[in-house]
């Protein structure tokens, strides 16, 4: 377990476990309100989101988890190293995609023009990707906020 950073907005730690598994996500701890929320995150966008708030009968204010998601969005690039450092995964590998100019589109499923993800290594200094894919092409790919 390592601890990313703590939520200046609502005061919970966060945090990424080893035993996680994909997608990428941090663990969010308010010990004084008794609430633990998953965020989900991504190494292909800047989007953010709840995954889940446990327990029900504790769940903080809609603008407490807004402030949440913000803080995370604000600290996305720690989240993705931290996972990174743990895990050794962007949880990109055998998904189809289609580069653009400015970065790169995941999709559901294949399309004409898609290529699929074979590996995926994440560069947290210079904050990109670099794919190689199932037709043994490669691209660099960045993906800072």
């Amino acid at each position: 377990m390592a601890r990313v950073f703590v939520s200046e907005a609502t005061g919970a730690a966060v945090y990424v476990f080893a035993d996680d598994h994909c997608p990428p996500h941090v663990h969010t701890r308010h010990r004084g309100e008794g609430w633990i929320a998953r965020v989900g995150f991504s190494y292909t966008g800047s989007t953010v989101e709840l995954i889940s708030i446990a327990p029900l009968s504790n769940v903080p204010l809609p603008r407490v988890v807004n402030r949440l998601l913000d803080d995370v969005r604000a600290e996305l690039p720690a989240c993705r190293r931290s996972w990174w450092a743990i895990r050794q995964t962007t949880c990109v590998e055998n998904r189809w995609c289609v580069l653009r100019a400015g970065g790169i589109e995941m999709l559901k499923g294949r399309v004409r023009g898609a290529k699929q993800i074979a590996g995926a290594w994440y560069d947290p200094a210079r904050e990109w990707l670099h794919l190689t894919f199932r037709d043994g092409t490669t691209a660099d790919v960045s993906i800072g906020q």
